[in-house]
This record gives C-alpha cells, structure tokens and sequence, in this order.
C-alpha cells in the first residue's frame, strides 16, 4: 500500500532570489538576504518548489520533494545533506536523519519529512 504525503504539515514561504533557482533543489538563506543553494554538507533552509520573476518559494517544514544526484538515499531513517549544486544526498557522516518515504530512480528524486 503506497501512502501519500503531499501537503502533510507543508509550510512554504516565498523569497527574493536575483538567481534563478530549480525546483526541487536545497536551498540556504544568505547573509546577504537571499537564497544560494546550500553549501555542500551543510545547513539547509529548504526546498525550492517553483521560482519566477525573482522569487522562489521553498518548502520549510513538512513534506519536500528533493532532487538527489549521486549518492543514492534509502527509504526509512536516512541521514541527508546537501550536495553539489543543491542536490541533496545520503551522508552517513555529516547529514541528519530524515524520514525517508519514497526514492524515485527515474526522476531522481526522494520525497521526506523536514
């Protein structure tokens, strides 16, 4: 039985962003007032979900959708971190747990709880 998430305790917010930025990558919140893609194997402030005209909306809390690049996650518990360019990715050594609900290998994405 495959359960559904979409929505579950979703909170998004919208940012100024003079890059433009991809859905479904991690994204942190700058000291300069805007977003950048989270350094690798660092804090995240979330996922972007759609970006336009100079604002992106990212997910905060609840469900995400991420793109991941190279380093396969698991379902279940699984520590994650930002990557590369924003990709998310397993990292036993450095991430934090998240729950893991679903790895999709022909998108390339992972759907988890923040």
């Amino acid at each position: 039985m495959k359960t559904y998430f979409n929505g579950f305790e979703t909170n998004e917010i919208t940012f100024k962003s003079p890059s433009k930025l991809v859905a479904n990558r991690v994204v942190a919140y700058a000291s300069d007032g805007y977003l950048a893609y989270a350094e690798q194997g660092g804090d995240f402030t979330g996922i972007v979900t759609s970006y336009r005209d100079g604002f992106a909306t990212v997910v905060m809390k609840g469900h995400a959708v991420a793109s991941y690049n190279e380093s396969l996650p698991s379902m279940g518990i699984c520590k994650l971190a930002p990557g590369k360019n924003g990709f998310m990715e397993a990292d036993e050594e450095n991430g934090k747990a998240y729950t893991v609900l679903n790895v999709d290998s022909k998108t390339k994405t992972i759907e988890f709880i923040i």
